[in-house]
């Protein structure tokens, strides 16, 4: 039966079930147990992949917290945040008040990354950037948050202090 719009899938086109009143080729969504389009059933698997992601990355994230809370400068904090509903979940180092609203954001590795990426946001300024290893110009990665850490806190630091003669 068409999960669409419940017409039986008796007929078949070009070896595939059929919904003639749709007008969409069906196969079996093996984890809902119904009838769905091609179409349908990718949506459904990268949706359900990109919630996987999701809850790595807050697993990541949490497990990472108390590893980076002991290298903190003083007055610098370490959050755990998902900036906006269905985002991945990123560590969030925040350096004491200087003048500037600059963060780091420590984002952990997902499927398609191999490590922890950092980005630096200036949002005085509004001028935001991923950290790159030298000689290159692709985004670097860290192996553990220690090693992200450890790369973030000197570039907010230079972010800071350049800031101020800006």
């Amino acid at each position: 039966m068409c999960q669409r719009c419940g017409t039986p899938n008796d007929t078949v086109r070009g070896g595939h079930p059929w919904c003639g009143a749709c007008g969409i080729y069906l196969i079996h969504d093996p984890e809902h147990g119904d009838w769905v389009s091609f179409a349908e059933r990718d949506h459904r698997r990268r949706a359900a992949d990109n919630q996987r992601r999701i809850a790595a990355s807050a697993d990541q994230v949490h497990r990472a917290m108390s590893a980076v809370h002991g290298r903190m400068p003083d007055g610098w904090h370490a959050v755990a945040r998902q900036h906006i509903s269905g985002a991945l979940h990123t560590l969030d180092v925040e350096p004491a008040p200087a003048g500037v609203d600059a963060i780091a954001y420590l984002i952990p590795p997902t499927s398609g990354c191999r490590g922890w990426q950092v980005r630096v946001h200036n949002r005085t300024h509004r001028i935001d950037f991923p950290l790159y290893r030298d000689g290159g110009a692709q985004a670097a990665s860290f192996d553990t948050a220690c090693d992200a850490l450890d790369a973030a806190i000197p570039a907010l630091r230079v972010e800071i202090a350049s800031t101020a003669h800006r």
